[in-house]
């Protein structure tokens, strides 16, 4: 009687090889979709912290707001924008917000001029695009649309446009010191 080895047929290896290859494909699939899906809502995310903070500190200069002193548009662009407004101790500050590339920044000044900063904060290095509407001339506009695009791309997620829209009406508009 003929004894039979033990081992595996090449049928079976095959056969093996194949079921794993098959598994591993659907498993890296799997993987791959739920990586992307992270990289996309951390990056939304962040963007949407960024713009919770911009409209917060852009909110309160606002609503602290006496006028708008000087705005430096460019293609319809905002490149600096200069708001007389009070500080937390209801002394009269001149906040100028500008845009440097992709980098927004606001620098809280004793003179309108800018040229004694107090304070300087980066608010995000995120901007695509930063416009702003207001009503009347500059220096008679009693309040101001801000109109800001973020974007970001990281890893596999580009989010393009992430938009920011908030009015802001200047509460101590026409009052004097």
């Amino acid at each position: 009687m003929k004894r039979k080895k033990p081992g595996f047929t090449l049928i079976e290896m095959i056969i093996v090889l194949a079921l794993t290859v098959i598994i591993l494909a659907i498993a890296s699939s799997i993987f791959i979709t739920g990586n992307k899906v992270f990289s996309d809502s951390d990056v939304k995310s962040t963007l949407q912290v960024e713009g919770q903070t911009i409209q917060e500190n852009l909110s309160n200069i606002g609503m602290q707001a006496e006028e708008m002193t000087s705005a430096q548009i460019q293609d319809g662009e905002v490149k600096n924008l200069t708001i007389k407004s009070y500080d937390n101790d209801y002394n009269i500050r001149y906040f100028k917000i500008w845009i440097n590339g992709k980098k927004l920044a606001i620098d809280k000044c004793k003179n309108s001029d800018g040229s004694e900063v107090e304070s300087s904060q980066d608010l995000s290095k995120n901007i695509e695009s930063f416009k702003i509407s207001y009503n009347g001339n500059l220096n008679d506009a009693n309040c101001i649309e801000f109109i800001i695009k973020l974007s970001n791309k990281k890893g596999f997620t580009n989010v393009d446009n992430y938009p920011i829209d908030f009015k802001v009406t200047f509460r101590n508009n026409g009052l004097t010191q």
